[in-house]
């Protein structure tokens, strides 16, 4: 062995630097591949979750940001999705801090309601409707939302039910996007949306099982159709390691 590496051509300075430049590069390469190729960005990090799920292709149709936590609604061949990615302290991947979660995925061809599982920069819950009728311009929603016991340590707060109605405009891709706004209840009484959010989402639980009714109106306002269900169950779809 010693004898083969004197037989080595001597590299110059160039070559050294040449081969010292390839090898940073080559360890550049690697070491990503080594860990698992970690998405740099919190939309990478979706577009990874959604190839383990096989949800590839998708469009994205709505975004919700609030912190560092930003929500999605998002759409393939035959389904529509929520998701959320939220940044995390720290993981046992080095270079990954972003931390997908797929909440729902339903039928397309179904009307249906859908929670975006983040709250926008002005505190609101986003709903997405779909699959109203084709000649429907606007639409109005219910959404009836049961208290939870708040446990944030703060004593003396009191949550209650609560029914929230917003209306909106068809989008040009077909859905409806709703934005419901915390009530101020004063120092004594916490809006069930904030407590909802505060406690619920956390531990991936959040609306499911609320009471929804959308009614699809013309452009006049007269009523078309609508449809009264439930929030679905959310799957709480992890990318664990």
């Amino acid at each position: 062995m010693k004898k083969l590496w004197k037989r080595l051509p001597k590299l110059s300075r160039n070559g050294k630097t040449v081969r010292n430049i390839t090898f940073v590069l080559l360890t550049a390469l690697l070491l990503p591949a080594a860990l698992g190729w970690p998405a740099l960005t919190q939309d990478g990090a979706l577009a990874k979750m959604q190839g383990k799920y096989l949800l590839t292709p998708s469009e994205l149709l709505y975004r919700t940001r609030q912190g560092d936590t930003q929500g999605y609604l998002f759409q393939g061949e035959g389904w529509v999705a929520a998701g959320q990615v939220r940044k995390l302290s720290g993981t046992s991947r080095p270079l990954e801090r972003d931390e997908p979660i797929i909440t729902r995925i339903v039928d397309r061809e179904e009307p249906g309601v859908l929670v975006i599982p983040a709250q926008d920069k002005d505190d609101a819950t986003v709903l997405a409707a779909f699959g109203g009728p084709e000649e429907a311009a606007q639409a109005e929603l219910t959404l009836e939302v049961a208290a939870v016991e708040p446990d944030w340590g703060v004593p003396g707060e009191i949550v209650k039910d609560e029914t929230f109605t917003a209306r909106c405009q068809r989008e040009e891709n077909g859905y409806y996007f709703f934005r419901l706004l915390p009530h101020d209840h004063g120092e004594e009484q916490c809006c069930v949306l904030d407590a909802v959010w505060r406690q619920l989402l956390p531990i991936g639980d959040d609306f499911a099982g609320n009471r929804y009714t959308v009614i699809w109106a013309d452009a006049q306002g007269q009523e078309l159709s609508r449809l009264t269900g439930e929030i679905p169950e959310n799957l709480n779809l992890r990318d664990f390691w």
